[in-house]
Order: C-alpha cells, then structure tokens, then sequence
C-alpha cells in the first residue's frame, strides 16, 4: 500500500512553544485518492447527480445569494420607471405635472452597489481564510439584511444612494464565495453545472425583480410599490440562512488548517447517505490534491501575508491568476453590457418607448434558455471551444446589430431587438456562464479565494468603464457620441480580441481534476496540451526524479515542504 507524508495532520496549536518544530503528520492513502480520482472521471453524470445529491443540494444554497445580488442589482434600473418612486426622489418636471429622478442619481445609485462590491471582493480573503465559507455567507447574510432598513425608510435619495453601497459590500462577498464554494465540493462531472449555475442564479433574480416591480406597481400606486420589493430581501435572506445554516464547510478549508477530524466529518455531509467509504475516498483525494500544490511550494510558511499575496503572482500561479482576471475581463467587455440597455438600444434605433420595452422582455428570457442549453452543450464541448466560438458567434451577431442600424424607420429598430435577442441566448449558452466554470476551476485551492476576489475585481473594474461608456455611445444627447446601434461594431471588436485570447491562453479545463490542473500548470503545458494524458506523463516524469516528502508544521501553515516526494511505499 502506498500512502504519503504531506504535512496533512494536526499541527501544534497555535502559540505553542513547538509550534514549529517538525511533527510526524498523519499518512494518507495515495492508492485510495487516485482511484478515486479515477472513480470520478470514470463516473457518467447520471451516476453523479445521484451520489452526489447532498453536494448539489448546499452548493445550490451558496449560489442563492447570486439571487439575491442579481435581484438587488436588477430592482435599482426598474426602480426608475416608477411613478411612486420618482414622486418620492425625483425633481418636478417643467410640465408642472410629472417627476423624475435627476440623472446624476441615475448613475450614482448603480454605481455605488458596484463601489461596494469591489470592497465586498478585497475583505473576502481574509473573511473566508479566519471564519471559512460557510460562516463569511452567514455573517454577510445578516449584515446585508440589517442593511435592507435603510432603502426600505429612506427619507431621501442620498440615504438611498448610502444604502445601495453598503448593501454592495455582501454582495461583493457573495460573488466570490459562491463559485469558490461550488467548485470545491463538487465532483469533476457535477462541477460544470454548480458553477455556471450561478449565471442562471443571476437571471433568476432580475426576473424576479422585473415581476415584483410590475406586480406591486399594479397592485399599489404609492410608496409601498417599491417599498414591498426592498422588503421581498428580508424573506430571500432568512430563507437563504436557514439553508446555509445546515450546510457543511467545504473540506478543503479544514484540511488547509490540519483539521483532518472537522475535515472528514464536513465530507460525511456531503457524500451520499454520510458513506463512510465513500468519505474516507474523498478525503484521500483531498489530502493528495493538497500535497501536489505545496510540495512546489516549501517556503510559503516562512512568508508574511503580503508576501503570500505576492507568490500568487509569480510562477505557475501568476500564470492562473491572469486567466481568470483576463477571462472575467472578456465576460464584462464582450458586449453584454448592451443588454442591460437594452431598451435604450431600441428606442435609438427607432422603436417606441412602449415597442422598446416589449422587445426588452424577451431578454431575460432568452438568458434562462441560454444558460439551461449550455449545461447540454457542456456535455459535447470543452469549456475552451465554448468560450472561443461563443465569442466569433457574438462578434458577428454584434456587427449584425451595427448593420441594422441602416435599416430605414422602424425597420431598423426590429432588426436590432431581434439580433440582440439572438445574441443574448448565445452570450447565456457560452461566454456569460461557462466564464464562471473557468474562473473556479483555474485558480489552485491554496489561492482559489484571492484569486477570485482578484478577478471578480477585475470584472468589476470593466464594468465600471461599461457603466460610463454604454450609455454615452447609445446616447443622441449633447453628451452622447450617437452610436446607437453601431455600438455594436464596438463590442465585436473586443469580441474578437477576447477569441485570440483565449486561443491562446486559456486552457480547457474540461474533465481534469484540481490535482490534474495542478500538475499541468506546474510544468507550464500550453493551453492546447490540457489533458488527463500530458497530466499523468508529468506525474510520471516526477516520480522518477523520486525524492523523500519531509513536513514542517508551523503556528501559520501545516503544509511547509522542504522536499519533492511522490509516496512512500510501506
């Protein structure tokens, strides 16, 4: 039997005298954690979804909180179309009769939410590094709800504007959390669907704004049409606690703290029935995932937090940071900002206000079918041909939308929602949620949190640009340039840069495990050479270097490595 020393044990406790003096650490199973890796590749994913029911059911509840922030998000631009709403907050018209939200705000309550999540993003790492997934999303939850009080009394548009930002700040967390979550507990074949789950999430919830605003609006003609909506996060929050509550810390975080004991029994949680065998096998596989990242890493005890920060930009894991940066960057800069000014668009390009907002609602719709169809299209293309494609499709459907804006009358306006349209569902079945496969899977578990808050930052960052550009390119105004539809041609410009990219630097993912991924980005394989077969001939390629594994526990890390070892044979 082969088993193998990785520094996975239980270290000294913290502030003990030896706390950083070599231990004997606890040995693990190598055969056990790659048959079981096996075991998952060779699994189908009808054998998966009924192994693996516990796993989906708490990854689901994580990715429940990208509801809540695409509802949130979704309710601050139909805000505006109410009537109660601009009575309340706006500026009397030169009409003498009608309200409505001066401009600035107009951009300033958006905007703010995203200032706030870009914060939400920078405290995640060390939110989720001291109190773990789990309790981040719960303590996020109830601070997000005590924040829901200040839209819901506000007397005034600047408190509104303070309450948005402070209720970014969760939701930033939330944007991290949830995909980290889902790619850790997940299986290989289950992991494709729980990430890109949380496009749909994000759907889910500006659906459920769109209904909301228009049922209370019909229902109620004062303050109460848009206060009820502010009110509907309160019921999402208590619900969504409930079910995190219950839901396990992903193993990994236990494990990364030598917790082998808390780590095992949060895998019990997760497993089908609590199967002990099937437990033990995971918890090998975790062991053995862990151990091929740190035995490159030998000296990551000895560095302080910043430096820590710093060796996620250097060697192989600049290399993933940069991926998922560069991969979230493509998602925000592909054009789908488009969407969300949609019926500006529209109008623009010649349509009614009333034409406008009918050919909107087709939008989000065409996003729930997109993103359901690329679950199906997962099953028959990698992550890397899905992204590619999926933008030379975009980009061409975004020149098509250029193009209509030379249709003569209303032609043009027709021409340009239905092309939209199309290109909606093409942006929800590739780019908008195979993005979030990408990001989780690329990033090594050790820096998954930073790496996502790094490029989650980044994405936001790019929509920053979004926000201010979009609407002056759609604009006719004296502060608009009067692109309309054109605007298109912009976006099928960058939607081309973001193919070349990806032709060349972001690698397909697609069936490999985080120990598999590990080893590829190790030895610097291409883009191009990402497979279980190059993975296992550099896992052999490392064992005949051979070597002996020494571990050093330390009071900051119980995975400091001193030598290269594959196993040791007892």
């Amino acid at each position: 039997m082969s088993k193998s020393k990785a520094g996975l044990g239980l270290g000294s406790p913290k502030g003990s005298k030896d706390a950083e003096q070599p231990v004997e650490v606890e040995l693990y199973n190598v055969t056990l954690a790659e048959s079981a890796e096996q075991r998952e590749r060779d699994m189908t994913f009808g054998e998966a979804l009924k192994a693996d029911r516990r796993l989906i059911m708490y990854s689901i509840g994580f990715s429940g909180t990208i509801i809540m922030e695409g509802y949130g998000l979704a309710l601050m631009t139909y805000l505006f179309s109410l009537n109660a709403f601009n009575s309340k907050y706006g500026v009397l018209q030169s009409d003498g009769q009608s309200y409505e939200v001066e401009y600035i705000w107009k951009v300033l309550l958006p905007l703010t939410a995203q200032i706030g999540s870009i914060i939400g993003i920078f405290v995640t790492t060390p939110c989720t590094k001291w109190f773990g997934y789990k309790w981040t999303t719960l303590i996020m939850l109830f601070f997000s709800a005590a924040l829901v009080a200040m839209p819901f009394f506000a007397p005034n548009i600047l408190i509104l504007c303070v309450g948005f930002f402070l209720q970014g700040i969760p939701w930033g967390v939330f944007q991290v959390v949830s995909p980290a979550y889902a790619s850790e507990v997940s299986t290989i074949q289950l992991r494709p669907i729980l990430t890109t789950w949380n496009n749909l999430c994000w759907v889910i919830g500006q659906m459920l704004a769109a209904a909301a605003i228009k049922g209370f609006s019909v229902a109620f003609s004062t303050e109460w049409s848009f206060r009820i909506p502010f009110a509907l996060q309160w019921v999402f929050t208590f619900l969504l606690s409930i079910g995190i509550w219950f839901a396990p810390e992903s193993p990994y975080w236990y494990i990364q703290k030598g917790d082998i004991v808390r780590g095992r029994q949060a895998i019990v949680k997760l497993v089908r029935k609590g199967d002990p065998s099937m437990a033990e096998e995971k918890l090998a596989l975790m062991q053995h995932t862990i151990q091929q990242e740190h035995i490159k890493d030998s000296d990551v005890t000895r560095l302080n937090k910043w430096e820590r920060i710093k060796v996620m930009f250097r060697g192989s894991d600049a290399r993933r940071t940069e991926i998922a940066c560069i991969a979230w960057m493509i998602q925000a800069m592909c054009g789908s900002s488009i969407i969300a000014w949609g019926p500006k668009l529209f109008q623009t390009a010649g349509l009614s206000s009333d034409d406008a907002l009918s050919v909107n609602m087709a939008l989000p719709a065409a996003g729930m079918v997109g993103t359901l169809a690329s679950w199906w299209l997962m099953a028959y293309m990698g992550r890397r041909s899905i992204y590619f494609w999926g933008l030379i499709a975009m980009a061409l459907l975004l020149v098509g939308c250029g193009g209509a804006s030379f249709a003569p009358g209303t032609t043009s306006g027709w021409a340009a929602g239905g092309v939209l349209t199309v290109y909606t569902l093409v942006y929800d079945l590739t780019v908008g949620p195979i993005c979030y496969s990408i990001v989780s899977e690329v990033p090594s578990i050790r820096y998954r949190a930073v790496t996502l808050s790094a490029a989650r930052g980044t994405y936001l960052g790019s929509n920053l640009v979004n926000h201010f550009l979009t609407p002056k390119m759609l604009s006719d105004g004296p502060d608009g340039w009067g692109l309309g539809a054109r605007t298109g041609f912009v976006y099928a410009v960058l939607c081309v840069i973001g193919a070349v990219y990806t032709w060349f630097r972001i690698p397909e993912t697609n069936g490999l495990s985080a120990r598999s991924l590990d080893i590829l980005f190790q030895h610097g394989a291409s883009a191009r050479q990402f497979n279980n077969v190059k993975a296992a001939q550099y896992e052999q390629m490392d064992r005949e270097k051979g070597g002996r594994l020494t571990s050093t526990v330390s009071q900051n890390s119980v995975f400091s490595v001193h030598a290269v070892s594959s196993s040791k044979t007892q």
